[in-house]
């Protein structure tokens, strides 16, 4: 069994390394001496820790402690993001226990220490938190390879906060578990919004594709997600905008036509009232820094 050591793979001084990975049909089994956390982007497989088996998909996150060991098996078009993260991280104030123990103990997150203790290695996030935590993790994940002035220290406070919100989660599935049905049914149908977000797209398309009523998933959405449907499409649209912006040099109203807005006014306004900045501001700003 491979034993992989943090000098191979994370500076050091960072102190973490941030990995996009895809198409591995098969990651054997290995151990390591810092803590993994893998977040499932695309796809599904099985992920094996230490003498459990885990069915994984998009919006699991699961954690792996010093010494654990892990592998995937049976990965059908897998991405997932790495983030690798040295014991000594917050200049030795996070400290990794042993396997079996709490993932994380000490000040930072003593509040989670009942949590932790009776956790799984996989943490599910469902509905609108699943976009919420790729938002977060691209961010990381754009300071971690662009390496502007202060990325170090932007990194430190993303990753507390990745951290906390895994945490919250954890405690969410321990206290109130969530119905079978939508743990299968919701990420699917957030696929498919992913797929299909620049034309128009419909909750009776969603019905069609997962044999639900609309009414239910209409209801399902609110529940989980904390908005409607539409916001939920608005969401996604706007985060591809925003990324268009800031990796393209595409104009504008492209952008805006390419992610399902063909009435320029309104992709300025809906813009401008998510992220507070219209999409020439914003580009403007990423310039500029």
């Amino acid at each position: 069994m491979n034993v992989y050591q943090a000098i191979d793979f994370i500076q050091n001084d960072e102190r973490i390394a941030l990995l996009k990975l895809s198409n591995h049909s098969h990651e054997p089994e290995h151990t390591h001496n810092f803590v993994e956390l893998v977040y499932i982007l695309r796809g599904t497989g099985r992920h094996q820790v230490n003498d459990q088996t885990y069915k994984v998909q998009r919006g699991d996150l699961l954690w792996m402690n010093v010494g654990d060991r892990h592998s995937f098996e049976d990965v059908e078009g897998m991405e997932y993001m790495n983030i690798l993260i040295q014991t000594d991280f917050y200049n030795r104030q996070l400290i990794s226990l042993e396997p079996d123990e709490s993932f994380f103990s000490q000040e930072l997150f003593l509040e989670f220490h009942p949590t932790l203790q009776r956790s799984s290695r996989q943490i599910r996030f469902i509905g609108g938190s699943i976009l919420e935590l790729e938002e977060l993790l691209e961010t990381m994940y754009m300071e971690y390879t662009n390496k502007n002035y202060g990325y170090r220290a932007m990194l430190s406070g993303y990753t507390t906060l990745l951290l906390t919100s895994a945490f919250r989660r954890m405690q969410d599935n321990l206290q109130n578990g969530a119905t079978q049905d939508i743990q299968i049914l919701l990420p699917k149908l957030l696929s498919y919004i992913e797929q299909h977000y620049a034309s128009p797209i419909t909750l009776q398309d969603l019905a069609k594709e997962s044999y639900y009523s609309s009414y239910y998933i209409s209801k399902m959405f609110k529940v989980c997600c904390g908005y409607t449907f539409t916001e939920y499409v608005q969401k996604v649209r706007l985060r591809e905008a925003k990324r268009m912006l800031l990796e393209t040099v595409e104009c504008v109203g492209s952008i805006g036509k390419s992610v399902g807005y063909s009435d320029k006014s309104q992709f300025y306004r809906l813009f401008k009232l998510y992220y507070g900045l219209t999409p020439q501001q914003m580009r403007e700003q990423h310039i500029t820094n």
